[in-house]
């Protein structure tokens, strides 16, 4: 589970830092974009490096992976218009849960997280009252089927691995 930290967080980090002073969003994008990131950090950190001091450390695991999503939604509404590749946060947490769950449930998190990911697409242009082209939603559809199967993908290393390691 660490692999989580010492991976997974440092590629979003540098993502959304790259985001923020790259592209020079507006400072309330900025603002709501760190203290949402520092949350999330936070919580996963301490989370993961606790998790097996809870009782049932994969209900904590899946709660882990849907907040993520909701805090990545958060931060992606915020900053999607000023760095394109924001959508990769959204691969993060099915990833992750992908090591941990079955197929089904791998399947469940990375098409919560890609229609996560359309929904926002769709909020932001409905509240600036902008009209999707075909291309962007193509894109969109795109980023979404990778983030699916990206999960599956890793889903089934993982369970590969763990029926090499019984063979042994």
């Amino acid at each position: 589970m660490h692999f989580y930290n010492y991976l997974f967080t440092p590629f979003g980090l540098i993502l959304i830092i790259f985001a923020l002073t790259l592209s020079s969003p507006e400072k309330k994008d900025t603002i709501v974009s760190i203290v949402t990131l520092i949350i999330q950090f936070s919580l996963n950190f301490y989370i993961l490096k606790n998790l097996y001091t809870f009782k049932k450390p994969n209900s904590i695991r899946s709660f882990l992976v849907l907040f993520n999503i909701i805090t990545t939604s958060i931060v992606f509404y915020h900053i999607m218009a000023y760095w394109a590749p924001s959508w990769l946060l959204y691969i993060i947490p099915p990833v992750f849960a992908s090591t941990f769950l079955n197929r089904n449930k791998t399947l469940v998190i990375s098409l919560f997280s890609a229609i996560s990911m359309l929904f926002i697409y769709w909020l932001r242009s409905y509240i600036l009252e902008l009209s999707i082209s075909h291309i962007t939603l193509a894109m969109a559809i795109c980023h979404a089927l990778f983030i699916i199967v990206i999960s599956l993908f890793v889903n089934s290393m993982s369970e590969l691995i763990t029926k090499i390691r019984g063979i042994k």
